[in-house]
């Protein structure tokens, strides 16, 4: 099946396209990262926030509110230009175990940024001191740690090997 939609995918006129405006893949790889940034930047806010490193008289929802529209148009930014990087080398990511398991860390990492915002406006995530309870410390370390993995994850994809047998 992916073999199947990786050969229609590298006969379409945007992956020709993709292929032979020198300026677009750069241009593409330039705003991807860009949006990496707002969404761990936005990221190590809350984290910090919640680990009472900055910010201690905000309360959480507050830079919550703060960050998460900016996060939220570069999740869709960067779902738009993963897209046309794939497009623009289609077997260079899907045959690429790193490149699932950037997918995953993506998934794992919005689903934790997702919780934090739930638990937050419910008022759950602080004690009664002002200090964020276990659980959330919890969810801002796993938060940290799997935008991390998103990064790291997205710059091994052009540096290891495909599946054995994939097309090259």
């Amino acid at each position: 099946m992916l073999n199947t939609f990786a050969a229609w995918l590298s006969t379409t006129p945007l992956t020709a396209f993709l292929e032979n405006a020198a300026w677009a893949v750069p241009t593409i790889q330039t705003v991807h990262i860009l949006c990496i940034a707002v969404v761990f930047g936005g990221a190590v806010f809350v984290d910090l926030r919640v680990f009472g490193v900055i910010e201690t008289g905000q309360p959480i929802s507050a830079i919550l509110d703060r960050h998460l529209p900016a996060m939220g148009v570069a999740l869709a930014v960067l779902a738009l230009t993963g897209g046309l990087l794939i497009a623009s080398e289609p077997n260079r990511a899907i045959f690429r175990t790193v490149f699932w398991i950037k997918m995953a860390l993506i998934a794992a990492a919005f689903a934790v940024t997702w919780a934090q915002a739930r638990i937050a406006r419910t008022g759950h995530a602080l004690s009664e001191d002002g200090r964020a309870v276990p659980f959330y410390r919890l969810l801002a370390g796993a938060s940290l740690a799997l935008w991390i993995g998103v990064i790291f994850a997205g710059r091994w994809i052009g540096y290891v090997s495909g599946w054995p047998g994939s097309p090259t």
